[in-house]
C-alpha cells in the first residue's frame, strides 16, 4: 500500500514538472519571420564621417542590393559580375528573416559562397516590455536573407550579407552592446557591432532597434584601423517581427478623394463661366 502511494506521489511530481515545463515553453518568445532593416548614414559615401587610418580606402559605396527574391536565385560568383546599379539599393535595405529550418526552402546555404543561417532566436517571456534594453538576453540567432554589394577605390567587388544577428558576450565592452551582425558570404566575419539598442517584446512579437558601428576587424580591413578601434558609425537598424503588413488605402479615402476632386472641378467650371 505504501509502495503504491509512493508511485502515485512520484507520478504527480512528474506530471507537475511536465506541466511547468510546458508552461515555461509556452511563455517563451520565439522569433518567427519578420524583417531586419539597415539604413546606412551615407550609402553613396560609406567613408563619410569615419576615422580613417593609413592605407584606408579613398572611395567606398553601396553598389547594389540583392533582396530575397533576387538573392535566392544567385550565388556569390554571379553577384560579383553584376554591373553597379543593376539592382539599385533603396534607402532602407530590408533583409527577410529566415525560417527555423532552411531545408526545402530554396534559400541558398552551404554552397556557392552563400551560407544563410536558420533562425533560432528565443527569449523568456519575463522580458516582455523591458524598461532597460541592455538587460535583454536571448539564445540563438536571427538568420537574414539578402546581400549588399560594395565597390570603391579597389579592384573587384565586396559582398556582405547572409548575416546572422545574435548576442556575443565577448563583444559587450560597455560601449558595444554585444549584439552583432556576422557576414556569411564566402567567409564568416563580424561586420557590425551595435550600440544604444532598444528592445520591446510581447509574446512572440519583437521590436529591436539601435545603431550599427563598423567592427574593429572591418575597420582594420577597409579603413586603415589598428584592429582594436572602430572607425565610426555606419547607420541604424531595426528588427521587426512579425513584419508590418502593407496598409491599403481604405475605399472611403478613395471616395473622399474622388468627391473632393469633383468638387474642385465644379468650382473651377463655375469660375470659368463667371469670367466669360
Amino acid at each position: 500500500m505504501q509502495q503504491t502511494g509512493s508511485k502515485s506521489l512520484r507520478l504527480r511530481c512528474f506530471l507537475a514538472a511536465g506541466a511547468l515545463a510546458l508552461a515555461n515553453a509556452a511563455n517563451a518568445g520565439t522569433l518567427s519571420g519578420g524583417v531586419f532593416n539597415i539604413s546606412f548614414d551615407h550609402p553613396d559615401d560609406l567613408l563619410s564621417g569615419l576615422t580613417l587610418g593609413d592605407g584606408a580606402l579613398t572611395g567606398y559605396y553601396v553598389a547594389n542590393y540583392f533582396d530575397k527574391p533576387v538573392a535566392d536565385t544567385m550565388d556569390a560568383s554571379q553577384m560579383v559580375t553584376v554591373p553597379t546599379g543593376s539592382y539599385p539599393a533603396p534607402a532602407t535595405l530590408s533583409f527577410e528573416i529566415n525560417p527555423s529550418s532552411l531545408a526545402g526552402t530554396g534559400i541558398p546555404f552551404g554552397s556557392g559562397g552563400r551560407n544563410n543561417k536558420a533562425t533560432t532566436l528565443a527569449w523568456d517571456s519575463s522580458q516582455d516590455a523591458l524598461a532597460n534594453a541592455s538587460s535583454f538576453t536571448a539564445s540563438g540567432v536571427a538568420g537574414l536573407n539578402g546581400v549588399v554589394m560594395t565597390r570603391g577605390s579597389f579592384t573587384g567587388t565586396l559582398l556582405s550579407g547572409d548575416y546572422q544577428f545574435g548576442y556575443v558576450a565577448a563583444r559587450n565592452n560597455g560601449v558595444n552592446s554585444g549584439w552583432a551582425l556576422t557576414n556569411n558570404v564566402s567567409f564568416a566575419s563580424t561586420t557590425f557591432d551595435t550600440r544604444n539598442i532598444s528592445v520591446t517584446t510581447d509574446g512572440d512579437k519583437l521590436l529591436f532597434t539601435g545603431e550599427l558601428w563598423w567592427s574593429a576587424s572591418t575597420s582594420a580591413f577597409l579603413f586603415g584601423g589598428d584592429g582594436l578601434s572602430q572607425a565610426g558609425r555606419a547607420g541604424s537598424f531595426s528588427l521587426v517581427s512579425p513584419a508590418p503588413a502593407a496598409v491599403p488605402v481604405p475605399a472611403a479615402a478613395w471616395l473622399f478623394g474622388s468627391g473632393l476632386f469633383g468638387a474642385i472641378a465644379a468650382v473651377s467650371r463655375k469660375r470659368a463661366a463667371l469670367s466669360v
